[in-house]
């Protein structure tokens, strides 16, 4: 039982902490938030969990971004699948 509890508490201690907006290379800005409880609402979809708790994105970089983004967004037809779409500085 108090391994369940503990689990829960990381988990949402992990959801506080994370960021609700990422800017990233190349202009790239990511609603974490927005993914995050309206779009996928999944964790594990990106992030390798680690005793109950998400944890870092194994391989993330820009072929993983590239990958794993534009096959998420074609999936839901929602979302920018063009490089314009994500990258927005010139």
């Amino acid at each position: 039982m108090k391994k369940i509890v503990l689990a829960a508490v990381l988990l949402m201690a992990a959801n506080s902490f994370a960021a609700d907006i990422m800017y990233l290379k190349r202009g790239v800005v990511f609603n974490h938030l927005g993914h995050q409880t309206e779009k996928v609402g999944l964790c594990s979809a990106c992030h390798v969990e680690t005793e109950g708790t998400p944890g870092k994105i194994p391989g993330l970089g820009k072929d993983w971004a590239h990958r794993t983004c534009i096959e998420c967004h074609d999936i839901f037809e929602k979302g920018p699948t063009k490089c314009d779409g994500c990258h927005t500085k010139k």
